[in-house]
């Protein structure tokens, strides 16, 4: 097992993070399944309101590739379809009925996955609605079934700072993690374990044959154990820019699908909120954010990601992708003289306040203190960049269209963490113009 050495990203400390406890929560009056947060879809609806759909049905599909289903996470009546800007899908809501009607499939033994062909396998995911799952670097889009990675990196720990721990998800499920990891030998023979050193002892103390097939460790400094900070640290040839990835979550529930026969339904979901120490959360897939969250301050914004993620509207429900909800007070509004406060519970990256002497639990709010300005040239998004970036010159070839030069200055190795927005003093959204960026191209290339 080696440990990634990584001298940059944030170590951010909140006095809200989940405990380790486990709730189940019951099956909600509705469930959606969410396009919103699927990156470079073009959706194709599949089914019309009040039509009636069985658990894993499917809802809607990928124009650019028609064969990705996305499915009914339970079973009723399509409620509501919602549209967003030029009428882009962005969720199919259901009814719930108290009883599941699933789609079957035939389950898969765990010694046959070796022995299937692989475009079956291929075909039999895509159709459960699990394919999709797999990503596929730099532009983290679903995975090329007729490509062979160079190597596949599994995230035990999600991509935000409160996502599930991963002995939690594994709990009851480490028949699922051997398929799905079966499930990954059929297309590399290289896989990439990684987990936060925090999360190790968990995992050893569930199942020692679980750790024993880790094979890196991360510091617990965000974003180190993302699996686009992790490439960035391991890659050696140019092979391996093009490398697959896959969560804990889907990897378990590809294995759950293939064991069983049938989607499935649930996850693991953690939730923050200011002064409230919560436990993980088994709910539907789909679930409805409010079920979760009960009375929230009026003012607030819910994300699903601490630096970065979307921002979620008061009837939204949870995606496929998503597993963490934040939410952050609004705050009090602009501070007089804020810079001259001692700031004992203020965030800092750059030891500003004394809360970077003391350690005490930061106070996260809303609140820009500041407006938008002109770069400086400071260096804070260069030093606080985890693959060793330098957006800020990124950026400014980007403004100038010097999109070659962004490239070089390495534009497809940005893992979107979001710290350089967060640490910038002038508020330059830069995560969000070198997404656009990455997007833009990745789209220019299809």
């Amino acid at each position: 097992m080696k440990t990634l050495k990584i001298a940059r990203g944030f170590d951010l400390n909140v006095a809200e993070p989940p405990d380790l406890s486990c709730v189940h929560l019951a099956l909600p009056a509705s469930l959606g399944c969410c396009a919103g947060d699927i990156p470079y879809i073009r959706p194709k609806l599949l089914v019309k309101e009040g039509r009636r759909v069985k658990t894993g049905e499917p809802l809607f599909t990928d124009k650019r590739d028609t064969t990705i289903q996305y499915v009914s996470p339970g079973t009723g009546r399509v409620e509501k379809v919602i549209y967003g800007a030029r009428r882009h899908l962005m969720e199919v809501v259901i009814a719930t009925e108290s009883e599941d009607e699933y789609v079957e499939y035939d389950p898969i033994a765990l010694d046959a996955i070796a022995g299937m062909p692989r475009e079956e396998l291929v075909t039999h995911l895509k159709n459960g609605g699990l394919w999709q799952g797999l990503r596929q670097f730099p532009a983290l889009d679903f995975a090329d079934p007729d490509h062979s990675p160079a190597m596949i990196i599994v995230a035990m720990d999600g991509n935000d700072l409160f996502s599930p721990r991963p002995a939690i998800i594994l709990k009851d499920n480490i028949a699922a993690f051997e398929a799905g990891m079966a499930v990954l030998r059929r297309f590399s023979d290289r896989l990439a374990v990684v987990c936060r050193e925090s999360s190790l002892e968990g995992i050893r103390e569930l199942d020692s044959s679980v750790a024993d097939q880790i094979t890196h460790t991360a510091p617990d400094i965000y974003p180190a154990w993302h699996p686009g900070a992790v490439l960035y640290q391991i890659k050696q040839q140019v092979e391996e820019n093009s490398s697959w990835c896959i969560c804990l979550d889907h990897l378990v529930m590809m294995g759950r699908f293939l064991l069983s026969g049938r989607y499935p339904v649930e996850k693991i979901v953690t939730i923050t909120q200011p002064g409230e120490r919560r436990p993980h959360m088994r709910v539907r897939q789909g679930m409805p954010w409010s079920a979760l969250a009960g009375k929230m301050p009026g003012e607030s914004m819910v994300t699903t990601g601490r630096f970065n993620g979307r921002i979620l509207e008061k009837d939204a429900h949870i995606g496929f992708f998503e597993n963490t909800v934040n939410i952050i007070d609004a705050g009090s509004g602009e501070e007089m003289f804020g810079f001259a406060r001692p700031g004992l519970d203020k965030p800092t990256v750059s030891s500003t306040f004394l809360s970077s002497l003391f350690r005490r639990p930061a106070k996260m709010d809303c609140t820009l203190h500041g407006e938008a300005r002109a770069c400086i040239n400071c260096s804070y998004c260069e030093r606080i960049c985890p693959n060793d970036l330098m957006p800020a010159f990124i950026m400014k070839a980007l403004h100038a269209d010097e999109l070659e030069e962004a490239l070089a200055l390495g534009l497809m190795d940005c893992c979107k963490c979001g710290l350089c927005s967060f640490t910038c003093p002038s508020k330059i959204e830069l995560t969000r113009i070198l997404s656009d960026a990455m997007d833009a191209y990745y789209k220019d290339k299809q």
